[in-house]
């Protein structure tokens, strides 16, 4: 199986021996990633409150956030033929620029007037033209940045930090709005996206640019003969997409609606939730510190625990149960995207890496949304307790045909072995 290797565009061997947090390239983006993925953990609560405030109904809240997912799903392979022919660090500060400008406009807007729903909706969109555009440069930049002995290091600390955000985020909008209203936690995302921008912008990567002569669709062709060269990568492609439909939909979906007829309903699954996101911390440590020879079999036992609060949830067990549970399932959620990632920077040339990166997000995650939109009509005509059993039932069995491949039983990392370094 081919997989890039270590050359001009990558980290120099003087870089690659450094402990990560010694490291000023991964620092700067560490410091980028963390700063501007806590100032998005805020804008759920953000724009619920502000929409809500301002007089709209709750049907313009899922207009917004379609808005703003729309484009990512458009252009996501369009993002990753420009993060394979441009320089991603340029792409990537140019979409947080973007970012920050639509985020920094919603801001004032909010602060200083009522504005209409169109423009609420352009400017949703203009930040998913963003998002689209970065995720394949970035997932091109990272085996750059960290060269192949730390791929597993990095996607572990950068799953941890993501974790972390995502239990401060939601409690630091929460407070923003409270004190300051919707347009402060909106301003002070707009302000993480700056400060990433800059982060980015002293980050070092060599760049060779070369001659195309190729068309962007010829570009995709390329792209999608390269993911259709990886069988192990077509399995868990389609796995990643009946995960994000049938198991993240349902438990996102109908815990809560589960839990809204019960006293104290809101704050006992907040607590449930919140456990997802502790387990992602546990997760990412745990990946961090043990060498994984064979990733995507650990990967298929990882997505059957992913079945353990589905179960739980269809069983109306405890809520101690529960938010074990769900912490179960955030350990197992972190070890699926870090050795996921991890081993398709490894096996893609990165050439061709951000094509394929953009691929297989699409695939997998193109159908979350619709899952999302359709878990509450299921459980209402077939009941929760079918819909949260026929997910994990799913998951299970998914798992088991799987493994019925040898690609995926004989896969072997290609990168270096030193993944259980300490950090600094």
């Amino acid at each position: 199986m081919s997989h890039v290797s270590a050359g001009s565009d990558e980290s120099s061997p003087a870089e690659s021996s450094l402990p990560l947090l010694q490291d000023r390239n991964f620092l700067l983006f560490f410091s980028a990633f963390s700063v501007s993925t806590l100032g998005t953990a805020t804008i759920p609560v953000a724009i619920t409150f502000a929409l809500l405030g301002s007089g709209y109904p709750a049907s313009a809240v899922g207009l917004v956030i379609g808005a703003q997912t729309a484009p990512i799903v458009l252009l996501m392979l369009a993002g990753g033929v420009v993060g394979d022919r441009w320089a991603r660090r340029h792409l990537m500060i140019a979409a947080d620029l973007l970012r920050c400008c639509t985020q920094a406009t919603l801001a004032t807007l909010l602060a200083t007037g009522h504005p209409g729903l169109p423009v609420l909706l352009g400017l949703a969109a203009c930040g998913g033209i963003g998002t689209a555009f970065y995720g394949p440069a970035e997932s091109g930049v990272l085996p750059q940045l960290a060269g192949l002995d730390r791929l597993k290091r990095v996607n572990s600390v950068l799953n941890l930090s993501g974790s972390l955000m995502a239990i401060v985020g939601p409690a630091l909008g929460g407070v923003l709005v409270g004190f300051g209203g919707a347009s402060v936690a909106i301003g002070l995302d707009a302000a993480s996206y700056a400060v990433s921008a800059t982060c980015i912008s002293l980050v070092h990567i060599a760049h060779h640019s070369a001659s195309r002569r190729s068309s962007l669709l010829d570009d995709l062709k390329s792209g999608w003969s390269e993911f259709n060269r990886h069988r192990w990568l077509q399995l868990v492609t389609v796995q990643q997409g009946v995960l994000n439909l049938l198991a993240f939909a349902p438990f996102f979906v109908l815990g809560p609606m589960l839990f809204s007829a019960v006293q104290n309903g809101a704050r006992t699954w907040g607590i449930i939730a919140s456990a997802t996101g502790a387990g992602g911390i546990v997760g990412g440590l745990l990946v961090l510190r043990v060498h994984v020879p064979r990733p995507i079999l650990v990967v298929q036992l990882a997505i059957a625990l992913l079945a353990t609060p589905l179960v739980l949830l269809a069983l109306h067990a405890s809520v101690i149960l529960l938010v074990i549970g769900s912490g179960v399932f955030g350990v197992a959620l972190a070890v699926v995207n870090i050795l996921v990632q991890t081993s398709l920077q490894e096996s893609i040339p990165n050439a061709v890496l951000s094509r394929v990166a953009s691929i297989y997000s699409l695939a997998a995650m193109g159908l979350g949304p619709i899952g999302f939109a359709m878990s509450g009509y299921a459980a209402e005509f077939f009941g929760a307790e079918d819909v949260l059993s026929v997910g994990a039932a799913s998951l299970l069995v998914s798992v088991a045909l799987v493994l019925t491949s040898s690609d995926v039983r004989r896969f072997e990392r290609h990168g270096g072995t030193h993944d259980e370094e300490p950090l600094a």
